[in-house]
């Protein structure tokens, strides 16, 4: 059905006071009580067939719903909303009830039905006439992509939501938008720090500015709400260029807030605040920020999602329960990987089935150039799933891949080095999961750059790396391996850790033709095990399928 144009603008004097309240208590969290205001304001505008109203109120409430974790009611209101919205054909409201809707199957960790609304959402935004629209449109579009932990996504979002804010001239909008792009540039941020540092610093030379200007705004808000959002990102920032002092003082003075703070922001104050006392070496006062964010906790049994296990797992690491904080973070990063690849997945056969309807249309330039746009979107998405989110490498399904695409010509040489990170428990144990998370980024990528082209690299699992060379025999082939246990070995790795020390052991066979990588895995573990029994940090080859070792390092 069309949608209006020109009106697409929710002018706030058309509502009733209770629901414009009920926003504002929204707005400052406090939830339970913007619920309550707008649930009368639904029935009574629907009875009158006030459809403007009505939308907004069902909107309202299926926020309020969800930030109260209760997502089957949210989904209620989205669809009440998404009526009363297309009866007052309104397409901002029905574009709002769309990524209210994704939102609410992003916390459920519904990332296919999640990325189906996002794309019912995008097809409306062309029809919004008005900034204020957009705006939002885009503001919930990045909370949505954060929910399901497509950071990049979302980092593009907020920045457009942040450039149509800044056309209101409302203060308090462009500082909300402003907050928001800030705290997931700072996500981002810190994301790209190991594995693409030059991405971390145009990132923070974009945030840095930004910083700037929401100091000076959050005075005109006046709230101390914004003060702490100030407080948190100031925080964030500071991390990421290891000013650590800065960073613990912008987060002691965010705990201070406690009273004005939701509980998931408190939490993650006393967590961060936790997180850089380790680092400043003040390991009591980590313990007893660890132990405030565990009673504030606002999941404290059987989490499920993949940002409340990976809350509770930074928690356990602090509190000094490194088993299991590492049980938890891998979990947390199993359901997120899950939850983005079920996103993709569902944007793919989207990308398909509109390939497949325009195969059918008329051939012309402009639309073989948005096929070839298409397929390279496909085959993106096929790439992900291929590939270790934590590393950046392929993972094991990718490798069999690629081991099906190396075969070669006759007589082309290939060899298998199966890779481990000599005592990696330690490290976990020693200087939390967190830091052991990060050398398996670093170790990742200085031997990626060790290897040509054409070789290929992937993470087996856990804090084990495949190496697969292409086109060397065993003598020309063994120093690529030396050269990765060398570059590890000689790594400066205090700045991930003070007093860090690595090294790395490798077994390496040649592949016999029509060898499996299974079967090629197992006898370079082999040779492995005999690497890591004879003293670690060494390189052992075998020339063939035989027993002969020969001995590096």
């Amino acid at each position: 059905m069309p949608y209006g144009g020109a009106d697409d603008t929710r002018a706030t004097s058309e509502l009733p006071a209770a629901l414009l309240e009920a926003r504002r208590r929204n707005a400052a969290a406090q939830f339970r009580q913007a619920w309550v205001l707008a649930a009368p304001v639904f029935p009574q505008a629907r009875d009158r067939a006030d459809w403007l109203v009505a939308a907004e109120a069902a909107l309202l409430l299926a926020r309020a719903s969800g930030n109260l974790r209760d997502q089957a009611e949210a989904l209620r209101w989205v669809h009440e909303a998404m009526q009363a919205a297309a009866a007052a054909s309104r397409a901002d409201l029905v574009c709002a009830a769309w990524i209210e809707a994704a939102r609410t199957h992003a916390r459920d960790e519904d990332g296919a039905s999640a990325q189906r609304a996002i794309d019912e959402a995008l097809a409306l935004v062309p029809q919004l006439a008005s900034a204020e629209a957009i705006e939002s449109a885009y503001s919930g579009l990045t909370a949505v992509y954060s929910e399901l932990g497509l950071t990049s996504l979302a980092v593009a979002c907020g920045r457009h939501a942040l450039e149509y804010a800044e056309l209101s001239h409302e203060v308090a909008r462009v500082c909300m938008a402003r907050t928001n792009f800030l705290i997931i540039g700072a996500v981002a941020c810190e994301q790209a720090l190991e594995p693409d540092p030059p991405l971390a610093q145009r990132l923070l030379a974009e945030l840095r500015p930004q910083l700037e200007r929401l100091r000076h705004e959050v005075p005109q808000v006046g709230t101390p709400l914004a003060q702490a959002r100030l407080l948190r990102v100031a925080g964030a920032l500071a991390v990421c260029e290891e000013r650590w002092a800065e960073a613990a003082d912008d987060f002691t003075q965010l705990t201070a807030y406690a009273g004005h703070l939701p509980p998931q922001l408190l939490n993650s104050a006393w967590i961060e605040l936790g997180l850089v006392l380790r680092r400043l070496g003040q390991h009591e006062a980590a313990l007893h920020s660890g132990r405030q964010a565990e009673a504030c906790n606002p999941v404290p049994h059987a989490p499920r999602r993949w940002v409340d296990l990976r809350r509770l797992a930074l928690i356990r690491d602090l509190t000094g329960e490194s088993q299991e904080a590492f049980a938890l973070l891998r979990r947390s990063q199993d359901r997120r990987h899950h939850i983005v690849m079920s996103a993709l997945e569902s944007r793919a056969d989207m990308l398909s089935a509109r390939l497949d309807e325009q195969s059918l249309r008329l051939e012309n330039e402009g639309l073989r150039r948005s096929n070839a746009s298409l397929r390279a979107s496909v085959a993106d998405i096929a790439r992900l799933a291929e590939t270790d989110p934590l590393t950046g490498l392929l993972n094991r399904r990718g490798l069999e891949a690629a081991w099906a695409g190396l075969a070669g010509p006759e007589g082309q040489q290939r060899l298998l080095g199966m890779v481990d990170i000599d005592h990696f428990k330690q490290v976990n144990d020693r200087h939390s999961h967190i830091v052991g998370d990060a050398v398996l980024r670093q170790v990742a990528r200085l031997m990626s750059h060790e290897l040509r082209g054409s070789d290929r690299m992937a993470r087996y699992g856990g804090e084990e790396f495949a190496a697969l060379v292409v086109g060397a025999d065993p003598v020309a082939g063994t120093p690529v391996f030396e050269r990765l246990r060398r570059v590890v070995e000689q790594h400066d790795w205090s700045r991930i850790a003070p007093g860090l020390r690595l090294s790395i052991s490798i077994g390496v066979v040649r592949v016999a033709r029509g060898e499996s990588l299974e079967a090629a895995a197992a006898r370079a573990d082999k040779l492995l095990y005999l690497a890591k029994a004879a003293g670690r940090n060494r390189v052992l080859v075998d020339e063939g399928p035989g027993p002969g070792a020969e001995a590096l390092a």
